[in-house]
């Protein structure tokens, strides 16, 4: 029933941007005239370079489970499963089921798979730490009202104490014993289950945090990549930005996506970066076009490789 209710509201959010943005979307077709193909190519390459960052930091937290992968394979997994993810209302869940299926019909066991998930997770929140660094790159090269340059700065600044604060809570076995021992908590035991292997997941990261810091590096990628594909699409209409606004302005996006607990897919993440490029003091014409270009790339491009991946990895194992 949640999921159900998920997917309906990014189909809403979706029918609210373009209705809320209708002005601006007429727009768009001056800005499609000014892409070229030079941008699109630029685009198309960093993409590639982001999955195979991402891909090979699967293939790294493998091999801190003494299971070897080639880089294709775990190309075609990730792309595999992430389409799954984005064509499916239950998003994540199915996504992560996909992958785990796929990579046992590969000879990859069910348990190394999860375990891989779960700390590649784990690590996923790891690498909005870097986010508290936001406005101190943003304050010196803007005009940013003292009022919201606090707001930005407590909003990153808190969201790091979060994650930091969950994870140590997560992982402190002393923490776990009173829970364990309280009456409340067992009313719930698959919620105690969840978080039991949760503890254990977090507790095995810190352990081998030393053979994680390929991974974790590799994951530190992916936001330079993004930030840079970013400025290909505003200077794609010729207009670009400085890195400080690009930088804040996507991981504001990330931030806003992660505090409203909402999924970042359709709809959520449109609004989100908009809103915050917007706020920021971009055209909200120019906000609109950036983010559909840059989502037509992250989002949409992938989908028929990963649909052919999918099929791909399905025959093999059928054969």
């Amino acid at each position: 029933m949640a999921k159900r209710f998920m997917f309906l509201l990014s189909i809403g959010l979706i029918g609210w941007f373009v209705y809320s943005r209708a002005a601006d979307l007429a727009l768009l077709p001056v800005y499609v005239k000014q892409i070229t193909l030079q941008s699109i190519g630029l685009l198309a390459l960093l993409e590639l370079l982001f999955l195979l960052a991402a891909a090979q930091s699967n293939r790294s937290v493998y091999r801190s489970l003494g299971v070897s992968s080639s880089l294709y394979q775990q190309l075609n997994l990730l792309l595999a499963a992430s389409t799954v993810e984005r064509l499916l209302p239950s998003g994540g869940a199915a996504g992560m089921s996909s992958f785990v299926w796929l990579a046992r019909n590969r000879g990859i066991s069910v348990a190394d798979s999860v375990k891989m998930s779960a700390t590649t997770f784990v690590l996923g929140y790891a690498q909005i730490i870097p986010l508290l660094f936001v406005p101190l790159l943003y304050a010196g090269q803007s005009a940013l009202p003292p009022a919201k340059f606090t707001v930005l700065a407590g909003v990153s600044a808190g969201f790091v104490i979060l994650i930091l604060g969950l994870a140590s809570g997560i992982g402190s076995k002393r923490l776990m014993e009173k829970l364990q021992k309280t009456a409340f908590p067992r009313r719930f035991p698959r919620m105690m289950a969840g978080i039991g292997q949760a503890h254990e997941h977090v507790r095995w990261s810190w352990r081998h945090r030393l053979r994680l810091l390929v991974p974790l590096l590799l994951l530190w990628l992916l936001y330079p990549v993004r930030i840079a594909m970013l400025w290909v699409c505003f200077a794609a209409f010729q207009t670009p930005m400085p890195l400080s606004l690009l930088w804040a302005g996507y991981s504001i996006t990330i931030l806003i996506s992660f505090l409203t607990f909402l999924p970042t897919t359709l709809g959520v993440f449109e609004l989100s970066m908009v809103g915050t490029f917007a706020l920021l003091g971009a055209p909200t014409e120019l906000a609109t076009a950036v983010t559909l270009l840059y989502r037509a790339f992250t989002y949409w491009l992938p989908i028929p490789f990963g649909l052919l991946a999918w099929w791909n990895l399905r025959r093999k194992v059928t054969e």
